[in-house]
């Protein structure tokens, strides 16, 4: 066998080169001028057969399940620091109007309770002395302007009667005794005693005029201003001993409160949920049970009522104007997605809800009663609700993605052969998925459902005019 020379073999590698280069040049011009002119469909282009059927517009939220009658059991003790919960009833216990629910730690406040009804009686017997002293000084009052004062003015007046008695008397006996002198009966001695005792006698009737004017003038009204400010005073003893006793009764009042606010019922029929506090940004969370701490206002239990469940979940602004009171809804559980419970939307919120930052999306509250009793729903479960928007019957429908978008017409890329053809429609509603092709498609025709690559396709009525 004769062996190739080295100059030959180097020939041949060289042209075999170039004749490779040739025929991958001319595959690409090929496939350049034919995917230029006349776009071709692959075997594997994937299609969709446009058929009539049900069409369904709907958007699924996912939310929290609770009751739309829910009774919040709040601590009502003021207690500084919080109280201790002794005893609660099990959660998810159903329990009656009056039925037992929980007990706070009370020994402290009863403790005062005893306190205070002490200070009630002590303020109570100071009520009772200042209304005595009250009473004495008023009669005190009415004794003098109707009896005391009448009696010492006729004292005084009886005085000043004797007086004027006695004056006349010793005058009498003075002249009597004159005429004796003068006649030499008696003794200028004796005659002086019966003067100096007229003197006296006119002494004393002054002293008893003067008493008496005193009396009527001065006397009555000091007696009388004394009495007064003693009934004054005794009034405003009465009325602040009557103060502090009201105080006494409020304090007391308050710490029977405290005592009773301890002992915690059911307000309504409902099952127990405990109000566990979940950890946010700076907060602890908390776990109702016994022995923990709880503050003045802090939520304890939950009473939901089972027979009015509700699922409450946010919708973006963009689709809350297509949600309306009264659609029809379907909620799923997290815990049995298989099952599907009927709904309906009982309130749109008028106002979104505050967003946390600024590029956070506008969300609005929603709403909806389950109207299917299902003993699976309780309060703190996640949800799914599916709302219904728009619902039509045996319409043609295709993918969304079947749409191409040229001039501000939609179109659809069907398939003649081998051949993409685009024709125009006239698209109706669509769920995200599905869009309802209200004309320009028949049922059964056959459409791609990623045209992307075939926008420059030539419009079917065109390949029409060339032909």
């Amino acid at each position: 066998m004769n062996a190739v020379p080295k100059k030959s073999r180097g020939f041949i590698k060289v042209s075999l080169i170039l004749v490779a280069l040739a025929l991958v040049g001319a595959i690409a011009m090929f496939s350049f001028l034919r995917s230029d002119s006349e776009q071709v469909l692959a075997e594997n282009e994937l299609t969709f057969l446009a058929v009539k059927q049900n069409f369904i517009s709907s958007i699924v939220e996912s939310g929290d399940v609770a009751s739309s009658s829910n009774v919040d059991i709040r601590c009502r003790v003021r207690e500084r620091g919080g109280t201790a919960v002794l005893k609660i009833v099990e959660e998810g216990t159903r329990v009656e109007e009056g039925d037992f629910l929980c007990q706070l730690e009370d020994s402290n406040f009863r403790d005062e309770v005893v306190e205070r009804k002490i200070r009630v009686a002590t303020d109570r017997a100071s009520v009772i002395q200042s209304e005595s002293n009250l009473d004495a000084a008023q009669r005190a009052l009415t004794e003098f302007e109707n009896g005391q004062f009448a009696q010492e003015l006729a004292t005084y007046e009886a005085d000043y009667f004797f007086g004027e008695e006695n004056l006349n008397r010793a005058i009498e006996y003075r002249k009597y005794s004159e005429n004796l002198a003068r006649k030499g009966y008696i003794t200028k001695a004796q005659l002086s005693a019966d003067q100096f005792a007229v003197q006296r006698a006119r002494k004393e009737l002054q002293l008893a005029k003067n008493k008496l004017d005193v009396f009527r003038d001065f006397s009555k009204d000091t007696l009388e201003s004394k009495l007064k400010a003693t009934i004054a005073q005794e009034e405003a003893n009465l009325e602040a001993s009557q103060f502090t006793l009201e105080l006494s009764k409020q304090r007391l009042k308050y710490y029977e409160e405290q005592v009773a606010a301890c002992y915690i019922t059911a307000p309504s029929a409902g099952q127990v949920v405990y109000a566990n506090e979940i950890e946010g940004r700076g907060e602890s969370g908390i776990v109702i049970e016994e022995g923990v701490t709880v503050r003045e206002g802090q939520s304890i239990i939950k009473l939901p009522d089972p027979d009015n469940m509700q699922v409450t979940t946010k919708v973006n602004d963009s689709k809350i104007n297509a949600v309306t009171d009264g659609q029809a809804a379907t909620v799923r559980l997290d815990t049995a997605p298989e099952v599907p419970i009927k709904g309906i939307v009982r309130k749109v919120a008028n106002f979104p809800l505050p967003r946390r930052w600024s590029q956070a999306p506008i969300e609005y509250e929603i709403y909806v009663d389950i109207v299917e009793k299902n003993p699976m729903v309780r309060s703190g479960l996640r949800a799914k609700v599916e709302v219904f928007i728009e619902q039509l019957d045996d319409v043609i429908q295709v993918p969304v993605s079947c749409l191409v978008e040229r001039n501000g017409q939609f179109n659809v890329v069907i398939k003649d052969g081998d051949q993409p053809l685009l024709r125009a429609v006239e698209i109706g509603p669509n769920n995200e998925s599905m869009v309802i092709i209200k004309s320009g498609l028949d049922e059964g025709e056959m459409v791609l459902v990623d045209p992307d690559r075939f926008r420059t396709a030539q419009p079917e009525t065109e390949m029409g005019e060339d032909t």
